[in-house]
């Protein structure tokens, strides 16, 4: 039998953050991967798990915001070896399970992150707003250059859908993380976010120069 949710939950963000860049996440330990199997999840149940835990984010109120952002790395990083994310790629799970997950990531900034992240965005010390900012990033339905696409069609549009609507939130770590994110998909999604971030640019009244000369960048996929 799984672990329950809040089993799953505990093993996934109780932990302490490291105390210095040298020191390595709990989850690269040598009795990681003994203490996970043990959990006994399936990639369904994970889903399902995720899923809830994005529509339920108070969840994540008993936990500092470095615990959170370290939580991050591990669920929702493609090369973490909880292989969390990697779920969202496994066709034996019912597609419309997964494609609703990443649509509960968008109510995830909204209602956590959001409240979580006021003022400009700090993507260069914030362990928090850095992994927030990174989340479209390091998931593993990331579009690469002359490589084929991982997972349905039907999973990259609702990233897209996702990502636009992480611009209409008044949080410049929400809207950095989503022009990120599709910087990376306008490769191969050109016409949708360039759509996207022009309507953006266009009806949003409050953008701070950070935001706006980012989203310039990412238009035309030219962040780094």
């Amino acid at each position: 039998m799984s672990a329950t949710f809040e089993q799953w939950l505990q093993a996934s963000f109780d932990h302490a953050p490291p105390k210095s860049a040298k020191e390595e996440d709990w989850y690269w330990a040598e009795e990681f991967e003994l203490f996970w199997d043990s959990l006994r999840l399936t990639d369904s149940v994970t889903v399902d798990y995720m899923t809830r835990l994005f529509l339920e984010s108070e969840h994540l109120n008993v936990y500092s915001h470095e615990q959170v952002a370290e939580g991050i790395w591990f669920l929702i990083g493609g090369s973490s070896p909880s292989r969390s994310s990697q779920a969202l790629l496994n066709p034996t799970v019912r597609l419309a399970d997964r494609v609703a997950c990443i649509h509960t990531m968008a109510e995830f900034f909204r209602s956590f992150v959001m409240p979580s992240t006021p003022g400009l965005a700090d993507t260069d010390s914030d362990p928090f707003h850095i992994a927030c900012y990174m989340w479209w990033h390091i998931l593993p339905l990331r579009p690469y250059r002359e490589t084929p696409l991982r997972g349905e069609p039907e999973l990259h549009e609702a990233c897209l859908v996702a990502m636009s609507k992480l611009l209409e939130l008044r949080s410049d770590v929400c809207r950095m993380s989503a022009l990120h994110g599709l910087n990376h998909w306008h490769e191969r999604y050109r016409g949708s976010v360039e759509a996207m971030v022009d309507t953006f640019l266009e009806r949003a009244r409050d953008i701070t120069p950070q935001i706006r000369e980012y989203a310039v960048q990412a238009r035309s996929g030219l962040c780094l």
